[in-house]
């Protein structure tokens, strides 16, 4: 039996058609994502050595050792300085948690 019998080949559109469909389909995504931040981080929790921030946003100092679980949509950086300026530590993404012994402040928008 011949291996392609009973079965149909399926020709593929031009790659420039593709590119261009594919355009068009995450455009149309774009426009239809509400504005504000409705997928912004500010949906959820973040724990600050054992303080919950329902709906975080901004700066929070630290000053000392940390304790974090991010229960949001975002990444939360962390800052050596305590107005979440100076050095940047790392990042804590979201639904992930750690510690760290020496926090100066931490950002989440």
């Amino acid at each position: 039996m011949h291996p392609t019998k009973g079965h149909h080949l399926v020709r593929l559109a031009h790659p420039l058609l593709t590119a261009a469909l594919a355009t068009l389909i995450a455009a149309t995504a774009v426009a239809l994502v509400p504005p504000g931040n409705a997928w912004a981080g500010k949906d959820g929790a973040l724990w600050i050595n054992g303080q919950r921030h329902h709906n975080p946003s901004g700066c929070y100092t630290v000053m000392g050792p940390l304790s974090a679980i991010n229960r949001t949509k975002t990444a939360a950086v962390l800052y050596k300085g305590g107005r979440c300026n100076r050095r940047v530590l790392g990042a804590l993404g979201p639904d992930q948690r750690n510690e760290w012994r020496l926090v100066g402040s931490i950002y989440i928008d």
